[in-house]
C-alpha cells in the first residue's frame, strides 16, 4: 500500500495533473497525451525489455484485445508457503491490528503497508519477473515504473462493501497496468476478481461514480463480464481503465497481492522509498519509487 498524498499547499500541481487525467475520459483523447509521454520517457530511459518470449507475446495480445489477460505465475507453491509464514507474524497497517490469517473474524479487510510488502519474501522478485516486465514495457511503450504495490485480505462481512468491490475504473494515472496474484484459492465464495472485457476501449465518466449491475448489463452486456477463479498462485494482468471489481467474499477470505506499472510516478501518491536490509539487484529505474 502506497499512501495518498494529502491535498495541501505545495501539492496543487500534482493534483492538477491528476484531475487533468480525470477530465479526459475518452480513450482517443487520452491516447494523445500518452503518446507524448511515451515518446519522452522512451527517449530518456529506453523502451524496456522487448516482448520476445511467446508467453509474454500471448499475454500482451490478449491484454490489448480484451483488457485483461492471464500471465504465467511469478510465484511457486513453495514461495507462497513462505509468504504466508511471514505474514503469520506481520502486523496489519489498516486497520492497525496484530497479525491476521484466514481464520480471522470481525474484519472486512486487512491491508499491509509498503515496508511489510517489500520485506515479505518473493514479492519484489514477482514484481520484477521477466515476463511481467516484458508485458508492462509492451503495454506502456516505454520502460515501466513500479508505482504501487498492495497486499490485502478481504473477509466475508455483513458490513458495507468497499469502493473496490463495486464496478469502477481506475483513473489516478494516464495508463495503468496492474498485476494480480491470488495467494489463496479463489472460487465463487471467496471474492473473485471481475473484469468487463472490452471496456478499456470505451469512454469513462468525469465523475468516478461506480457502475451498477444495470449499467453493466445495458452498456456492455453481462456476457462480457469475465470472472477469474483459480488456485493460489493464479496470476493475471489488467488495464485498469477497464471496468472491474473484486467481488465481496461470501464464505471464505481472499488474500490478494497486486502491483502497478505506469509511465511515471502517480501524482496523488506519496512515495517514501524503502531501504532494504539485503538490498536488491533489480533495475533501479523501474523500482526507484518503492525501493531506495
Amino acid at each position: 500500500m502506497v499512501p495518498i498524498r494529502p491535498l495541501q499547499s505545495g501539492t496543487w500541481m500534482r493534483y492538477g495533473a491528476y484531475y487533468a487525467s480525470r477530465f479526459l475520459p475518452h480513450p482517443l483523447l487520452r491516447s494523445g497525451i500518452v503518446s507524448v509521454m511515451r515518446h519522452v520517457i522512451s527517449g530518456r530511459h529506453g523502451r524496456g525489455t522487448p516482448v520476445h518470449t511467446p508467453a509474454a507475446q500471448a499475454t500482451l495480445k490478449t491484454l490489448l484485445d480484451e483488457g485483461m489477460a492471464p500471465v504465467e505465475s511469478p510465484l511457486s507453491g513453495a514461495q507462497i508457503d513462505e509468504i504466508l509464514a511471514f505474514l503469520a507474524t506481520a502486523p496489519v497497517a489498516r486497520p492497525a491490528s496484530p497479525p491476521v490469517n484466514a481464520d480471522t473474524k470481525g474484519l472486512a479487510s486487512a491491508v499491509y503497508d509498503l515496508p511489510t510488502i517489500l520485506a515479505c519474501p518473493h514479492l519484489l522478485d514477482a514484481m520484477n519477473h521477466p515476463t511481467v516486465l516484458q508485458v508492462a514495457a509492451g503495454f506502456l511503450g516505454c520502460k515501466p515504473t513500479l508505482s504501487g504495490a498492495g497486499l490485502r485480505w478481504s473477509f466475508p462481512s455483513d458490513g458495507p462493501h468497499s469502493d473496490v468491490q463495486a464496478f469502477h475504473r481506475d483513473a489516478e494515472d494516464w495508463k495503468i497496468l496492474r498485476l494480480f496474484i491470488y495467494l489463496t484459492d479463489v472460487a465463487d465464495d471467496s471474492g473473485p476478481h471481475q473484469f468487463v472485457k472490452g471496456s478499456h476501449k470505451t469512454a469513462g465518466r468525469v465523475r468516478l461514480a461506480p457502475y451498477s449491475d444495470s449499467d453493466i448489463d445495458a452498456r456492455f452486456g453481462r456476457d462480457q463480464v469475465a470472472t477469474v477463479y483459480g488456485a493460489r498462485g493464479t496470476a493475471f494482468m489488467g488495464n485498469m481503465w477497464g471496468v472491474h471489481r473484486g467481488v465481496p467474499p461470501s464464505r471464505r477470505p481472499r488474500l490478494l497481492f497486486n502491483c502497478t506499472y505506469t509511465m511515471t510516478a502517480t501524482p496523488i501518491f506519496r512515495y517514501d522509498p524503502v531501504k532494504l536490509a539485503a538490498g536488491h539487484t533489480h533495475d533501479r529505474y523501474v523500482n526507484r519509487l518503492l525501493v531506495c
